[in-house]
């Protein structure tokens, strides 16, 4: 697999939606953890989700050396290191390990999920969150940061069922994020340019990238509609799931 280096993602850093400090996941992971855990977060970026927490310590890792300066609280312990080195000083170590929009990034999914779980306590909580491949994202043609060396695996419910099994985790939960605000304009365009393949016969559906002139028009209508439409998008009850979603392991006592 080609992966993006650390330059590359430094260039990413610049765009402020790359390390967005509130996110819907956040909220929902921390009502897993309690005041008395031991927290290890991996790919924790300039350590946003430490904010929305309070355990007893918290450790993040990050390859970044910007992000980590970025980092730079007070009682922060950051270290520059792999998952795997980290598991061979630290087994059985923490209550609760988890990585947000990490997983999709990884070569090697085996030994990071393994050296995730060597590094939790029997009993502890494995918490990933990644983007959704059974949400609209799985549709949308020349998304490039879903693809590598951005990311490099697709994950959906049936894959993340398959780990607990591989692993011999518990499935604890599954849990869809709704829709949120700056993805509404994105799923309207889809929608309305979806439409119009149908209508006018496209059969580039299967397609990851469509370059096409035909294709470039398609999409400056849909965005147009797009933006009209996103405006009906306002009551919770008639959002879809959203980009992402978070699931809950357990590892046996």
């Amino acid at each position: 697999m080609i992966t993006g280096t650390e330059a590359f993602y430094e260039k990413l850093q610049k765009f402020d939606w790359y390390y967005m400090d509130d996110k819907t996941e956040y909220d929902y992971a921390s009502q897993w953890i309690t005041p008395s855990d031991l927290v290890l977060e991996i790919g924790c970026g300039k350590a946003a989700f430490s904010e929305k927490i309070t355990p007893k310590e918290y450790v993040g890792l990050e390859f970044s050396q910007n992000a980590k300066l970025l980092a730079n609280k007070p009682n922060l312990t950051i270290l520059n290191e792999s998952i795997e080195e980290h598991a061979n000083k630290h087994k059985e170590a923490y209550n609760i390990v988890c990585a947000f929009q990490v997983l999709e990034h990884i070569s090697d999914i085996y030994s990071f999920i393994k050296a995730s779980i060597d590094c939790l306590k029997p009993g502890g909580l494995l918490i990933y969150s990644i983007p959704s491949a059974d949400s609209f994202i799985y549709c949308a043609k020349n998304n490039i940061l879903n693809m590598p060396p951005h990311h490099i695996s697709w994950w959906s419910d049936r894959a993340l069922n398959y780990v607990s099994n591989l692993f011999g985790l518990k499935l604890v939960d599954i849990h869809h994020e709704k829709l949120s605000e700056i993805h509404k304009k994105w799923y309207s365009s889809l929608i309305i340019s979806q439409a119009l393949e149908k209508i006018a016969g496209f059969h580039s559906h299967q397609k990851l990238i469509d370059l096409s002139l035909g294709y470039k028009i398609l999409l400056k209508i849909s965005s147009l509609g797009g933006a009209w439409l996103a405006k009906g998008l306002g009551d919770p009850k008639v959002l879809p799931n959203g980009h992402s979603v978070t699931v809950v392991y357990q590892k046996s006592a």
